[in-house]
């Protein structure tokens, strides 16, 4: 009877500690980070995937953008290491400026989903790489060109 009791004691925390509708969710995640700023036409954006189960994890990360101003691959692949959090990048082409929304959730290799949508806030410049660049080569020239006149000056003082 003791054992019987030990059992069945056994068994009620278990089902405590695991209620029925928590058998649906799984030990991985995406942790919504601050937002992220965009600065380039062509870049890989960070997804950061928290994983407590004890062992590597393979999923696909799935992003969706809320209009047309990115595109996206349909599904990333990645491999999460146990018991860590873990930083995968998904390559995205800027098509125009603005904020966008991005919808992130994971799914397994064979295609069950794993997570909720997760929102992340994307601000988009993609103009701006190209306006610091135009600067730093505008920059680079305008120090050649006093270079070269400070040179023949002193030249032309040696005289």
């Amino acid at each position: 009877m003791k054992r019987f009791a030990a059992i069945a004691l056994a068994l009620a925390s278990l089902v405590a500690a695991n209620p029925a509708g928590a058998a649906d969710t799984y030990d991985i995640k995406v942790i919504n980070a601050s937002d992220i700023n965009m600065v380039a036409r062509d870049s890989r954006i960070p997804i950061i995937i928290r994983n407590d189960y004890d062992s590597a994890a393979r999923v696909l990360i799935n992003v969706v953008a809320n209009n047309s101003k990115v595109t996206i691959p349909a599904a990333t692949a990645a491999s999460v290491p146990g018991f860590s959090t873990y930083t995968a990048k998904v390559p995205v082409t800027a098509i125009s400026s603005g904020d966008v929304e991005l919808e992130v959730w994971l799914t397994s290799t064979n295609g069950v989903r794993l997570t909720e949508n997760v929102t992340l806030k994307m601000h988009i410049n993609s103009d701006l790489e190209l306006y610091l660049l135009g600067g730093f080569f505008t920059l680079i020239g305008l120090l050649g060109v006093a270079g070269v006149v400070r040179t023949k000056r002193k030249r032309a003082d040696a005289k």
